[in-house]
């Protein structure tokens, strides 16, 4: 709901919602401290006459037996408190909002007549605040009650003659505004607030919001509302603070109000609430199952495998209560089997009284004498009876349970009048009419209740259970085949519903009217393609709501993994219609009949652009009579794929049969959701705003930043994670930084909150498809082979490629991770030292990934990219790793001052390499005779290395940090993408493609004359460089050359035109601004012309601005610092 709605506009066109007859029972409990005379029709009711008539007018004139004890009790005034308990639908509403209205509006008028007959307004004590206030659970419930109220009094706000506004309801907003500040300070009849909102207006307000006229207090739903907010809110409330807790301002010397409460489920601490704060509380139960328990039933649950077990377990309990003392009732499912139960018992020597469907008016009457005395026989009937009246049984044995929930609660009016009155601690009534056999009402085993399970009438099993673990813990062998029964009728429904989306938000649903699924399904399952775990990179598309999102995510990381690409084929929507909507294509056959978890397509028409299709997933399809017979107007509610995650309904006419090659396609777009993230306030649901200002926060991120997200685990359908940030790269630092951590932002900007409750029962709900998705224990990494006199501290860390450094640093003794403990070198030798080290070891690994690279033209997209998608985790980046970086540059600035000392003399070869090569390296305590492995190595190298003419600060900085990835400069026209990558040498070969139509592949290998080798005639080595990119654009054709050190690649786009740049966090990508301004150039030119010769032929306003002069810049004669492109491209087309 949004939080946008004004307090004075309360629509209740759909407030006043459909009983349901199961729920709304033609008998009620109703205990009180005093006599409670129920209404017994609607003329005897003695509300304002204004209430009446618009009862009336909007048809609630029918008088349930709920609301025949409710009304009567609440007229009586303060101290008269009530406790409903009943099913919802069942009436409860109605129970209390015709009172409260008739006491709101008779205060209102006293007030009113006490101010025009006064002489001095100064002598009379004006109210502040509400006369009555009505706490619900959340926002759909507050806008049902509400207009509800406004229904029953029309008159939403007035002015007396001495200026006081009176507001006949009021909602509480989120945030107190001016206009309910001045609402509250003035007379409000009505006011209706969850208890989280109540809290934060009255806290905002303290000392000048007071509640000094409140009359009424109604907690509906008491049941559902969240502990904690409850407590709070209770702190505000005249008189009904602890007594530990100081009373709030404006709260003192105020009479206790009439306390209401509305539940679904009896509980002893509501009763001690009510019995506290009314002086004469009344009990009224609509639930005679829950009248039951609050009588102190038992109930037993025994499952049976065979009828003979089943009546030996019957023959138990009559022993135990023997019928002459206890009144037993047994429930059969039919004729059939009550016949066989008889005469089961007659062999046992138990006489029965059987009411078979055929009874007439003679067995009635046994039944009737039969409720007076007993006379030791035992009562035998069925569900199907309405016209048994029997209200004063002790005992209830199920010998079979009902075919539906209403009818198994409706079996404990039976019972009825003998649930004990705890108000009144009177003793029971007499258990039969020998004056030997008496029991009083507070005897626990005065009710009792048998339900006797087998494989054969165990359908309502699984609500039995779920109410009775909440009172009591069952046996494990109930409870399981209690969930596989559920299971079982789950399976067997044919019509497979979405999944709730407040099972998904908060594990639980509070509306009884919902439609969707509240169960798993095998569809739920999570397939391969969907990460369960680790971490995920995302694209968000769009944000629903500050805990809900649809996302793209295109790179995952496994658990004690490495990055890799999830390679999401964005284009796939853009080619399939490409592919589909071509002239000599065959239309699309119809689909049908739809199917559950089936892919189509959906056919959208424009009246100006044609068609469009769009992948969708069906959800739910309504029954068919006839698959043979194609219905064009069914409503099928689908599911997109690739656009967005959103459910909409459409007509079968609009699906079509979706071809094999994309329906096997994963769907591009998924929900991710924050597990345990609810509004700050309490409330189900957010503000409109909030999702609002959430994509601002990510719309006003850096360009290059991107998102991370940890993972909880997944469904086929829904990402749950636990936290979500957006992470920037630090290009001078060579790391990543925190830009945004969402669930704090939001927890920080009062928001969201983190529940714990809602975490745990979206655990639970999907604890069996979480048990079957745990990932596989992680496999560590091969190591490298560890030299005999390798270096430790310091020098490990900077030997690691940058990915493996946040985890040495935590398996290293604290000890190392210390930069205080690191040993006082010359920044310069540190740098050098390291850099050479990281060479050397790198070239022996990477031996045999170049030796593949130059064999396969396609760089397998999985492969570790270090430049493009290697990403910390979300925790605190080491100090050592600052510390590396800081030397490292050190080093570079100390070539260069070098350079710079030694520019106009002839260094020695030898001097130079000298300098290169030593630096303090750290020895081991005991001296080696013989030189390892890593000291011949290094020295054979620097024998060849000892040949070079001299090594240049750029060189140096190569051996530093070895790079990966060539610089590439791009800018767009309207007809292509324009890609300048500069290599490290002219004479480099390389190879560039286009992959799917849209993603861009190039490799540059050096060769025998480029410096492969270390000892080569250039004296400098290189490496391979490559890079793969998906520009999200669709190209026909490419053109390549090279001049110099620079390749020009132009991509011919199928459809100009200008598109958003999606590589552009890519560090190793920059824009060409000096292509971009030429670009810029011609736009203009092309305007000013097509101007000019508007104005020439008279189209237009006749305004003449004089041509550009020829003196301007030609495009031409600009060139970018790479040089002219040249014009011997080799054209590759793509069919």
């Amino acid at each position: 709901m949004s939080d946008t709605e004004k307090n004075n506009l309360l629509n209740y066109e759909n407030t006043i919602q459909p009983l349901v007859g199961a729920n709304c029972s033609d008998y009620a409990v109703a205990h009180a401290t005093v006599s409670v005379t129920p209404f017994r029709t609607f003329a005897e009711v003695t509300l304002l006459p204004e209430i009446l008539a618009m009862m009336r007018k909007l048809g609630l004139n029918r008088l349930l037996r709920l609301q025949s004890y409710a009304w009567p009790h609440l007229l009586k005034g303060p101290g008269h408190g009530v406790l409903i308990v009943s099913a919802p639908r069942s009436g409860r509403t109605m129970g209390y909002v015709p009172p409260v209205c008739h006491v709101v509006n008779t205060i209102l008028a006293a007030n009113r007549r006490r101010r025009e007959v006064a002489v001095d307004l100064l002598d009379i004590s004006h109210g502040m605040g509400p006369i009555a206030l009505i706490l619900v659970p959340d926002l759909n419930r507050l806008a049902q009650v509400a207009a509800l109220c406004s229904a029953l009094m029309p008159k939403k706000e007035t002015v007396d003659d001495v200026g006081i506004i009176v507001t006949r309801v009021l909602t509480v907003p989120m945030e107190c505004t001016p206009d309910f500040m001045g609402a509250w300070i003035n007379e409000i009849g009505v006011l209706v607030a969850t208890p989280a909102r109540f809290a934060n207006a009255c806290k905002q307000g303290a000392g000048l919001l007071k509640l000094n006229q409140l009359q009424v207090v109604v907690f509906d739903d008491v049941d559902l509302m969240q502990k904690e907010e409850l407590e709070l809110a209770k702190q505000y409330i005249p008189s009904m603070a602890n007594s530990n807790t100081p009373i709030r301002k404006g709260t003192n010397h105020c009479p206790r109000p009439q306390v209401v409460m509305v539940s679904q489920h009896f509980a002893p601490s509501l009763f001690a609430q009510v019995h506290r704060f009314n002086q004469h509380p009344c009990l009224i139960f609509g639930d005679l199952l829950e009248a039951a328990f609050y009588g102190g039933m038992r109930l037993p649950i025994v499952v049976m495998g065979k009828r003979e077990d089943k009546v030996g377990a019957v023959v138990k309990l009559l022993r135990q209560r023997p019928p002459e003392e206890y009144r037993t009732i047994i429930f059969c499912d039919g004729d059939l089997e009550m016949a066989l139960l008889v005469g089961a018992l007659k062999d046992f020597e138990y006489e029965c009284l059987a009411y078979y469907q055929n009874a007439d008016l003679a067995l009635l009457d046994k039944v009737s004498h039969w409720t007076c005395a007993s006379g030791g026989l035992v009562f035998v009937c069925t569900d199907n009876c309405p016209e048994l009246r029997i209200r004063n049984a002790h005992t209830i044995i199920h010998y079979s349970m009902s075919s539906s929930w209403s009818k198994f609660k409706n079996r404990y009016m039976f019972l009825s009048d003998n649930v004990p009155n705890v108000l009144t601690r009177a003793k029971a009534h007499s258990l039969s009419a020998s004056p030997t056999a008496k029991a009083t009402a507070t005897d626990e085993s005065i009710l009792y209740s048998l339900v006797l399970v087998d494989e054969g009438n165990a359908r309502q099993l699984s609500r039995l259970v779920d109410l009775m673990q909440a009172r009591q813990k069952l046996e494990p062998n109930i409870v399981a085949m209690a969930a596989r029964i559920r299971q079982e009728l789950n399976t067997m429904k044919g019509i497979v519903k979405p999944i709730c989306g407040e099972i998904l938000g908060h594990g639980d649903c509070w509306d009884t009217r919902c439609g969707h699924r509240h169960y798993l399904h095998e569809a739920d399952r999570r397939p391969s393609h969907v990460p369960c775990s680790g971490d995920i990179k995302v694209q968000v598309l769009r944000v629903y709501s500050p805990g809900h999102y649809c996302v793209i995510a295109y790179e995952h990381k496994p658990l004690g993994g490495k990055w890799h690409t999830l390679d999401p084929n964005r284009n796939l929507t853009a080619l399939m219609n490409l592919r589909l909507t071509e002239k000599d294509e065959e239309p699309l056959p119809r689909y049908w009949p739809p199917l559950p978890q089936a892919v189509c397509l959906w056919k959208r028409t424009w009246w100006q652009s044609g068609s469009f299709y769009e992948r969708v997933r069906v959800l739910s399809v309504p029954p068919i009579e006839n698959v043979n017979l194609v219905e064009s107007n069914l409503m099928v509610m689908v599911q997109a794929m690739d656009s967005s995650t959103r459910c909409f309904e459409t007509k079968c006419m609009s699906l079509h049969v979706c071809p094999d090659k994309y329906a096997n396609e994963p769907p591009l777009c998924m929900d991710l959701r924050l597990l345990g993230m609810v509004n700050h306030m309490g409330d189900r649901y957010w503000a409109d705003g909030d999702a609002n200002t959430v994509q601002d926060w990510l719309d006003n991120a850096p360009k290059d930043h991107f998102v991370q997200a940890k993972v909880a685990f997944s469904t086929s359908h829904t990402i749950f994670a636990t936290c979500m940030v957006s992470m920037v790269y630090i290009k001078t630092l060579n790391t990543f930084n925190l830009h945004l951590n969402l669930p704090m932002a939001q927890i920080e900007a009062k928001m969201s909150k983190r529940c714990a409750r809602t975490k745990q029962m979206i655990l639970k709900f999907f604890e069996e498809h979480i048990k079957l998705d745990e990932p596989p224990i992680p496999q560590d990494p091969p190591e490298l082979e560890k030299e005999p006199n390798s270096c430790e501290g310091v020098g490990v860390v900077a030997n690691v490629r940058k990915e493996h450094i946040g985890e040495d640093m935590d398996k290293s003794p604290p000890s190392k991770q210390d930069t205080s403990t690191l040993p006082a070198m010359d920044p310069v030798d540190h740098g050098l030292k390291t850099g050479l080290e990281n060479r050397l070891r790198q070239e022996e690994t990477d031996s045999e990934e170049e030796a593949d690279s130059k064999q396969s033209p396609v760089m397998p997209v999985g492969q570790d990219q270090p430049g493009e998608s290697e990403a910390s985790d979300l925790k605190v980046v080491p100090m050592s790793d600052f510390y590396d970086c800081f030397m490292r540059c050190a080093a570079l600035d100390g070539y260069m001052e070098m350079e710079a000392d030694t520019a106009g003399s002839k260094a020695a070869p030898n001097d130079v390499y000298q300098v290169l090569t030593e630096g303090p390296v750290q020895r081991s305590n005991e001296p080696s005779k013989e030189k390892s492995k890593q000291e011949k190595s290094q020295q054979i190298k620097g024998e060849n290395l000892s040949a070079k003419t001299g090594v240049s600060a750029y060189n140096a900085a190569r051996d530093l940090q070895p790079a990966s990835r060539p610089d590439v400069k791009y800018y767009q026209t309207l007809s292509a993408l324009h890609l300048q990558v500069t290599l490290a040498d002219e004479k480099m070969s390389y190879q560039t493609r286009v992959v799917d139509s849209s993603g861009v592949f190039f490799q540059a290998t050096p060769t025998g004359g480029s410096g492969a080798a270390l000892g080569s005639s250039t004296g400098t080595s290189y490496r391979a460089c490559e890079f793969f990119v998906n520009t999200c654009m669709v190209f026909k054709g490419i053109q390549h050359s090279m001049k110099g050190r620079t390749v020009y690649i132009e991509l011919r786009k199928i459809d100009p035109g200008y598109y958003p740049i999606t590589f552009g966090h890519l560090k190793f990508f920059q824009q060409n601004f000096d292509k971009m301004e030429i670009e810029e150039k011609w736009q203009q030119r092309n305007k000013n012309d097509l101007q000019q010769l508007m104005r020439e032929h008279g189209w237009g306003a006749q305004k003449y601005t004089p041509k550009a002069e020829s003196s301007d810049e030609s495009v031409f004669e600009s060139e970018s610092e790479d040089g002219e492109r040249p014009d011997d491209y080799r054209k590759i087309d793509m069919n």
